[in-house]
């Protein structure tokens, strides 16, 4: 895969993170709203409603940057944190693997085991890293996201889907192989 491809899918991924993000953010907002709206329609006497609601009307726009701006809001900064626990999940087989090693040879769980199982997932981060998050590299890729049409936007959210999916899968996988490595076996109740 060359880098293009690269940075475009993890950006695409990132972008459907943010959008979900966004959507679930809408979905608490409407529910604090369902909550919160009896309060002053019938708590309140007219004079207050009035200001209660030109003050809402006029504070929207700050409201909606703090929590669903592309920049620095609540919505991107999950999205952020989302994207970059999924895509290092990925790693966790090389990690586990590691671990399992380490504990194996030193008997014991170290600082040098911890150390070693650490450094894949930070060196593999790297690379997401500056296709990503450098100088803000996403926020061209959205401009030309958001300008998709609506086929892109289905197909991009199942891969998003596809991706986190691994990510899950992936984890397992390495939970399982560093249980293999130590040579514990697992028994089920159901199996």
């Amino acid at each position: 895969m060359n880098k293009q491809k690269f940075e475009y899918f993890l950006n695409a991924v990132h972008y459907c993170m943010w959008l979900f993000e966004r959507k679930f953010g809408f979905f608490i907002g409407k529910i604090v709203d369902f909550f919160i709206s009896p309060i002053p329609k019938f708590l309140f006497t007219k004079k207050m409603k009035k200001r209660y609601y030109d003050n809402m009307r006029k504070s929207q726009p700050q409201l909606d940057e703090l929590f669903y701006g592309k920049k620095s809001g609540f919505s991107i900064g999950l999205a952020h944190h989302n994207f970059g626990a999924f895509y290092s999940i990925y790693f966790c087989i090389l990690s586990e693997s590691i671990a399992a090693i380490g504990i194996k040879i030193f008997d014991d769980l170290n600082l040098i085991v911890i150390i070693s199982c650490l450094m894949p997932l930070v060196l593999c981060y790297i690379p997401a890293y500056k296709a990503v998050f450098l100088k803000d590299k996403y926020l061209q890729y959205f401009k030309q996201f958001e300008k998709e049409d609506e086929h892109w936007h289905k197909k991009w959210k199942r891969r998003t889907i596809a991706f986190i999916l691994g990510a899950i899968a992936s984890f397992f996988l390495g939970l399982g192989l560093f249980f293999a490595i130590l040579g514990v076996k697992i028994k089920f109740p159901w199996i």
